[in-house]
């Protein structure tokens, strides 16, 4: 979070206005107002940030306020004296969250480096448990959650009609990972279930933190890439002690637990089958889902026609806009260009053209009023010599890599120079090559941010929720430079790549 962000909760969540806040620090309304906003930068006078957390402590007093500073600040509990809580505060708002770029570099790391879903093992005959019978069953403790859901799970991907499954548990997880030898068991029925066919809405126990949100993705992505799975979040803070896990596959069964914290060892496990409750349990969970918001779509190869409608809207947004490719973004290619392309790589040209039509038509029209920053790498001149430069996202067409030939990456590029000298909005910044660099990443300012996977086999992320799109946008703003991105020089662009250009022309 910004200093904006931090300084925003705390006012809010404390009930603190800003006339309030500014007679305690002696400054005015109007300054504060600008600090909210990010119009101005964090005060260097750190008394006036500990005058401030001194207030916000004073101001802390109810659970919700305890609860909701507590998660924010990370800490395992609360301290009880307000000079210490102060304290506590001042840090978080001195301190520089930068490392949210760091998470998002590791987050994509690990997602170039997935590979295809594992077909599923078949089951051992003893790893398989026979479904109980009786409209109701009851297990305790950890092991007894095990057992309800291994029941509940077999049971799903024993049946030949598919169905939606319906899944929120912000109880704690460790019964499911902790023992490794479980932990592949229900990987497997996962990956068992979603391979009939079968789709799921999962509600993730997020609170609007980065860490949160991007470990969740990370350790669902496997089973994301199915294309089979919609994930959702609850935006707003909960109390964090009344715990509860629903399971439902609405024509099968439905799993509910409860705990109070991170009790579960005691806890009741039930497995319903009886229609009437299993019903119940359902509209219980689509109450809850009303609440809550997309936290990603997932597009795989089978899902192009979705994915351009939802690029289509993307774009459609005025915005600043940054964007890294693995070579150049397709939006500068000329539309003959792709067709030359398209012909030559044997692709099924059926509304590639036309979609590209649109598209570069909205990019074109995007930059009479805003930005567009493209991050590109260089490859070396040997290896576009000889054909090792990829078309940009070539593989979510048609599920397989296109490279240029020399004469059109050549082409391209200078394109992209003629762009660079007749338009003021749009930039180029050279990068050096990534360590892992197998993933576009396409932020819009405030609107949204999509990231794809470019190896083997493609998904794409869109994502809209502010945490994430503003994460996303500071980690390409740090890949450019703060201050490169900030005063951008075209003309040093455009000589740095006929320099590249006239290389290139040597090698071939």
């Amino acid at each position: 979070m910004s200093f904006a962000d931090k300084l925003n909760f705390l006012m809010t969540i404390t009930k603190t206005s800003n006339s309030a806040l500014a007679g305690r620090v002696s400054l005015d309304a109007s300054y504060i107002s600008r600090l909210r906003n990010g119009k101005r930068l964090m005060p260097k006078d750190a008394g006036v940030i500990h005058s401030m957390a001194a207030n916000f402590a004073r101001r802390c007093s109810e659970d919700y306020q305890k609860k909701a500073i507590s998660d924010a600040l990370k800490l395992t509990s609360l301290p009880d004296d307000n000079a210490a809580l102060a304290e506590e505060i001042a840090d978080w708002l001195l301190h520089d969250n930068s490392g949210g770029a760091e998470r998002v570099g590791r987050f994509l790391s690990g997602l170039s480096g997935l590979g295809g879903r594992p077909a599923p093992a078949r089951p051992q005959e003893d790893c398989i448990l026979p479904f109980p019978h009786g409209d109701v069953s009851f297990y305790y403790g950890i092991e007894g959650k095990r057992r309800t859901a291994e029941y509940f799970l077999s049971e799903v991907a024993a049946r030949e009609n598919p169905q939606t499954l319906l899944l929120f548990s912000d109880e704690e997880t460790s019964w499911m990972t902790a023992d490794p030898e479980y932990a592949r068991k229900w990987a497997e029925l996962m990956a068992r279930v979603l391979s009939k066919g079968n789709e799921i809405k999962i509600i993730h126990t997020i609170s609007r933190d980065l860490d949160e949100m991007l470990s969740a993705i990370s350790q669902w992505m496997p089973l994301y890439m199915s294309g089979n799975i919609e994930p959702y979040f609850y935006p707003k803070k909960r109390d964090g002690v009344f715990k509860k896990t629903l399971f439902i596959a609405p024509e099968t069964a439905a799993v509910v637990s409860n705990s109070i914290g991170d009790q579960i060892s005691l806890a009741a496990n039930v497995l319903y089958r009886d229609p009437a409750v299993v019903a119940s349990f359902t509209e219980e969970f689509l109450q809850y889902l009303r609440l809550c918001r997309p936290l990603m779509r997932i597009f795989t190869a089978r899902d192009r026609d979705t994915f351009y409608d939802t690029l289509a809207e993307f774009e459609g947004e005025r915005a600043d806009t940054l964007i890294k490719t693995e070579s150049l973004s397709i939006l500068t290619m000329p539309e003959n260009l792709l067709a030359s392309i398209i012909r030559r790589s044997g692709i099924d040209a059926s509304n590639h053209l036309s979609v590209h039509s649109a598209r570069r038509r909205r990019f074109l029209e995007s930059l009479e009023t805003n930005h567009f920053t493209e991050l590109i790498h260089l490859p070396d001149t040997v290896a576009v010599k000889n054909g090792g430069a990829k078309v940009a996202m070539s593989n979510i067409l048609d599920g397989g890599t296109v490279f240029y030939t020399p004469e059109e990456y050549a082409a391209h590029m200078e394109q992209v120079i003629t762009l660079l000298a007749s338009c003021e909005n749009y930039h180029v910044i050279l990068i050096g090559r990534q360590k892992e660099d197998r993933y576009t990443v396409y932020a819009r300012e405030e609107v949204g941010v999509i990231v794809a996977k470019t190896s083997q086999p493609p998904v794409v992320l869109a994502m809209g929720e502010g945490n994430m799109v503003a994460a996303f946008w500071d980690f390409l703003k740090g890949m450019a430079g703060e201050k490169t991105y900030a005063n951008p020089d075209n003309k040093t662009a455009i000589a740095s790549l006929h320099t590249y250009l006239k290389k290139l022309g040597d090698e071939i």
